[in-house]
C-alpha cells in the first residue's frame, strides 16, 4: 500500500512540474507588396514590376515564475 501511495504521489509530482513549466511557441507571418510602373515617353509603352515578400517569425515564449 506504501509503495502504491508513494507511486501516485510522485506521479502527481511530476506533472506538476510539466504544468509548470511550459512554455509556447507563436509565429507571425508578414506579407509585404510592392509594385513599380515605368513609362517611356517616346515608345508610349509601359513597364510594370512587382515585389513581393514573405515573412515567418517564430518566438518562443517561457512562463515566468
Amino acid at each position: 500500500m506504501k509503495k502504491l501511495f508513494f507511486l501516485s504521489l510522485m506521479l502527481l509530482m511530476m506533472a506538476a512540474v510539466a504544468v509548470c513549466n511550459q512554455s509556447c511557441k507563436a509565429w507571425r507571418t508578414i506579407a509585404t507588396s510592392a509594385t513599380y510602373v515605368q513609362q517611356n515617353d517616346s515608345a508610349k509603352a509601359q513597364t510594370t514590376t512587382t515585389i513581393s515578400t514573405k515573412t515567418v517569425e517564430e518566438y518562443q515564449g517561457v512562463k515566468k515564475r
